[in-house]
């Protein structure tokens, strides 16, 4: 019983570090203090380190839940119309929301993240498919098309570090909606 009991709580500080790291890390930028995280989840340096190595370790799990909530994503879409426009905005969502995690995950091992990207990419053919039957996407824009579009988002973000960059965000993410799918981008 007391194993099962541990096993829950360190479950739970691994996602308390990992909200704490997406919140503090989006205000502070990527060099944020690991005790400041550390706080935040209502847990010890320690703890912290107990879960996670090190920045990119950390970083890197971020990233790792991300991609397994696309690909749950994916999967409630697949019946959608608009299935593959939805889950290319929620990607621009995640980017504009977590611009740091591009920058910090280019320190791994490309391995790990080519892992990551082909999950990602696994989970968008089937609604980009169902995208060009419907005629909602061009004919010939692939996933590796749309995965290339994302540092193309981050630039705008890093052009615009101060201040209001959202009227420019929402630009960049029409003009990119327009050049990929047949269909108007959301306003």
């Amino acid at each position: 019983m007391a194993d099962l009991s541990r096993r829950r709580d360190a479950a739970r500080n691994r996602t308390l570090l990992l909200d704490a790291a997406r919140r503090i890390v989006a205000e502070q930028g990527p060099d944020a203090p690991l005790d400041e995280i550390a706080r935040a989840a209502g847990v010890s340096r320690t703890t912290l380190h107990r879960h996670f190595a090190d920045r990119e370790e950390l970083a890197f799990e971020v990233l790792r839940d991300n991609v397994t909530e696309i690909e749950s994503r994916a999967s409630a879409l697949a019946g959608v119309a608009s299935g593959a426009e939805d889950l290319y905005h929620h990607l621009l969502d995640v980017q504009r929301d977590v611009p740091w995690l591009a920058h910090m995950v280019a320190k791994r091992d490309s391995r790990e993240t080519g892992e990551l990207a082909e999950r990602t990419l696994a989970a968008m053919e089937p609604l980009i498919g169902r995208a060009r039957e419907l005629g909602r996407i061009y004919p010939s824009v692939t996933a590796q098309d749309i995965l290339l579009t994302l540092p193309m988002v981050m630039t705008v973000l890093f052009a615009n570090p101060q201040g209001n960059r959202e009227p420019s965000v929402d630009r960049a993410r029409a003009i990119l909606h327009r050049g990929l799918f047949t269909t108007e981008p959301p306003s």
